[in-house]
């Protein structure tokens, strides 16, 4: 995994702010980098249907408030990347290398700090799972609708789980070659959100969850949820998860 911290200078109207959807500025660098470090992957990733093999999250600390649409934080920003395929966290590194200033939304970012972070191997077939993003479990009945599991806030969606093991194994089948997944989710300690996010449709609001949560499955499946993420848009900002728990 990829540790990015950002810093920038507060903004003359006041205080250091970027929009609520503000995902799609880090999926710029992404794009980016793949593009600068490798023409031929870009192709792969991002002109074709194609499941991407990473996910990423954005903290902007405890002293953030959310008004009238904005963010608004004190500096520095973390941004944590993540891949199942080393590679794209390798891109991005030598992007941000070669790129100390980058540009979120018009406002300038200096990268501060940058460190590669090993994720452990997952050896047995329970782990918990903490959130780092949202995760979007998309239905398999309505690609317009979201599911969510029975979380503090929620009862939990009657088809959320067989929406999870279609998206389990689509994941696995395009990244592992397995076909079909065996996996048992629990709930935790899970939260209902709703998230805004811009999308090629315009601002769009999807339903979600954060929080804990475990999970029963081969290995292999755990790791690649480690490394991938879980859900659907990881590639856009969704369903990153830091390893808490390994059980056997």
């Amino acid at each position: 995994m990829l540790d990015v911290t950002f810093i920038t200078e507060a903004s003359n109207e006041g205080g250091i702010y970027l929009p609520v959807d503000y995902r799609p500025g880090f999926m710029s660098i992404i794009k980016s980098a793949i593009e600068s470090e490798s023409k031929i992957q870009y192709e792969l990733m991002f002109n074709r249907r194609t499941v991407k093999p990473y996910t990423f999250a954005v903290s902007f600390g405890n002293e953030m408030k959310v008004e009238n649409d904005k963010i608004f934080f004190m500096k520095p920003i973390e941004f944590k990347f993540s891949s199942f395929e080393l590679e794209y966290e390798i891109y991005v590194y030598n992007y941000l290398v070669k790129n100390k200033h980058v540009n979120i939304f018009n406002r300038g970012f200096e990268v501060s700090h940058m460190r590669f972070v090993e994720k452990r191997e997952i050896k047995g077939s329970f782990a918990i799972f903490k959130t780092l993003s949202p995760v979007l479990i998309r239905s398999h009945k309505n690609q317009n609708h979201y599911l969510c599991p029975e979380c503090k806030n929620f009862k939990g969606d009657e088809d959320f789980y067989e929406a999870l093991k279609f998206s389990l194994n689509e994941l696995a089948r395009n990244l592992l070659d397995i076909e079909s997944v065996e996996a048992e989710f629990k709930s935790i300690n899970l939260r209902k959100i709703v998230v805004k996010h811009m999308t090629k449709y315009g601002n769009l609001k999807f339903p979600g969850f954060v929080g804990v949560f475990s999970l029963e499955a081969d290995p292999h499946i755990l790791n690649l949820v480690n490394k991938a993420g879980l859900g659907s848009r990881r590639g856009e900002g969704f369903g990153m998860v830091e390893l808490i728990y390994e059980g056997t």
